[in-house]
């Protein structure tokens, strides 16, 4: 996810509190006896304090290694440091804008964080609906056809709980790596799965209606397997116009062996589906799946 706020943006906000900071060193400001503005000034400072100092927050910043939400923290904690001593010396403006710019300087690098956080859950969730989809496409399937065992498919289901644990700790990176290679591994295998060539002639049938039947089937798995990968990726600009095309010729297929199958002609039927297949078969293949 990209960062919303421009390094620039942030060294000058680093920047202007240093200068804020040596301007308060440097400036021998009048006395102020104001009570009302010394408690506005008091209010701020204990605010900026209070924020900069040992919270939750400030803890997310220091373990997120992020440079620069660190030394927005850092120039933070320095102004509060500096509206104390400016605050106790009476020079209660000062310290009122030291506390201002501190409080500016933590405001940002919480948020810096935090969006790093709600990308790092974006991330997450995308990856958690589409591992989920894909184990839910191979449940479906007949046993026979998965290729992964009963204990590596539970081993698959603990991997996916673990990284539910970690993600509800807010611990998405961790998360995440745990479900990449699950994704990954299910992903190919569903390809193997629909991939014609490798299983299609594997399977006896009881006639041109069974066979018609298990060619629908098939579509209608690799239209899931496709739209689960159009979820997290588009196919490459120069191949967009072939895969949309390849869609629309399949669907067209599908629609023809729909109305041939209803008037009982398996035999074109069957024919309209093996192009139907084919067609998806290339739209997989233009998405820059390899297997």
């Amino acid at each position: 996810m990209k960062n919303p706020w421009k390094p620039l943006t942030i060294i000058a906000v680093i920047f202007f509190g240093l200068a804020q900071i040596a301007d308060a060193q440097e400036t021998q400001c009048a006395f102020d006896d104001n009570e009302d503005l010394r408690q506005q000034a008091e209010q701020k400072v204990v605010l900026l304090e209070r924020l900069s100092g040992q919270t939750e927050p400030t803890r997310r910043v220091l373990e997120s290694g992020d440079t620069d939400a660190a030394m927005l923290l850092r120039a933070a904690r320095d102004s509060a440091s500096m509206a104390r001593q400016s605050l106790e010396a009476g020079c209660i403006a000062h310290a009122a804008e030291l506390a201002t710019t501190g409080l500016e300087q933590a405001s940002i690098a919480f948020r810096l964080v935090r969006n790093q956080d709600v990308g790092r859950e974006r991330e997450y969730k995308v990856l958690h609906r589409q591992t989920a989809g894909l184990m839910e496409i191979l449940e479906s399937r007949a046993t026979d056809e998965l290729g992964i065992s009963e204990d590596d498919f539970a081993g698959i289901k603990r991997q996916r709980d673990r990284a539910e644990i970690l993600a509800i700790d807010g611990k998405y990176d961790e998360a995440s790596a745990l479900l990449e290679p699950v994704a990954d591994r299910l992903q190919r295998r569903l390809i193997a799965i629909f991939d014609q060539q490798t299983i299609y002639y594997e399977r006896d049938f009881d006639g041109p209606e069974d066979e018609y039947a298990y060619t629908v089937e098939q579509f209608n798995g690799y239209l899931l397997l496709l739209q689960q990968i159009a979820s997290e990726r588009q196919p490459p600009f120069s191949s967009r116009q072939n895969y949309e095309k390849a869609m629309q010729d399949a669907a067209s297929l599908n629609k023809e062996a729909r109305q041939l199958a209803a008037t009982k002609d398996w035999q074109s039927s069957l024919a309209a589906m093996h192009e139907a297949l084919k067609k998806c078969e290339t739209a997989l293949r233009l998405t820059g799946v390899t297997y």
